[in-house]
């Protein structure tokens, strides 16, 4: 990039709406698992073991240093949740519905939130390698200084994302259309996708070489 070039833009996102919180420990499980509905709770420093339930409810929560292990909430309804240093990998969000959600410094390896709707939300410094969002709608997105290498777009629905700083090396866009998004000062060296994507997308000349050699154009 140049000097005095712009890098891309954070896209603006409406922040979660955290209510009046109780700051207790105890019955976070029976209330996942038996209730399956969780509201106006800040767990910190807890781990949470082999719940597996669905259509669970999670509403103005906010989450500390909390590790998820063993998880499944597909077709989960999450609005106006921060995560923060939180261990989420490989918990599955699968068919889910995500609003004003914030998920900072972050382990989000392998997550699964194929064919979620997402709006409204920030990943920021996540290390999310491998996490899938396959089929899924994502309006009103930040990925800010993320590492989701390898991490899979396929045929997603994309409105207003943004990747600002980001490592998406070995992504899958397949079938996902990128237009006016800024790729620009993220890493985007052996992605996979068919070419179309790119229409009106913005890269840098170095990448567009290296796009090129993907998609076995011959540059001389």
């Amino acid at each position: 990039m140049k000097v005095g070039e712009e890098m891309s833009d954070l896209i603006k996102v409406l922040k979660p709406k955290l209510e009046i919180l109780f700051n207790e420990n105890k019955n976070v499980d029976h209330k996942l698992v038996t209730e399956r509905y969780l509201a106006n709770y800040s767990l910190e420093n807890y781990k949470l073991n082999n719940i597996e339930q669905e259509r669970v409810e999670i509403n103005s929560c906010h989450f500390i240093n909390v590790v998820f292990d063993e998880c499944s909430f597909n077709n989960i309804d999450m609005i106006d949740v921060v995560f923060e240093n939180c261990d989420l990998s490989n918990v599955d969000f699968s068919d889910g519905s995500l609003h004003r959600i914030e998920f900072k410094d972050c382990k989000l390896i392998g997550t699964n939130f194929s064919g979620c709707n997402l709006q409204n939300i920030l990943f920021e410094n996540v290390l999310g390698r491998y996490s899938n969002f396959s089929y899924s709608k994502m309006k009103s997105i930040n990925f800010k200084s993320c590492n989701i290498q390898g991490a899979v777009f396929l045929e997603c629905s994309f409105n207003k994302i943004a990747f600002k700083e980001c490592n998406i090396s070995g992504g899958e866009f397949t079938n996902t259309y990128l237009k006016n998004i800024d790729f620009r000062d993220s890493d985007i060296s052996e992605i996979l996708l068919t070419g179309k994507e790119l229409k009106d997308a913005i890269i840098s000349p170095l990448q567009a070489v290296e796009l090129c050699k993907l998609l076995g154009v011959i540059i001389k």
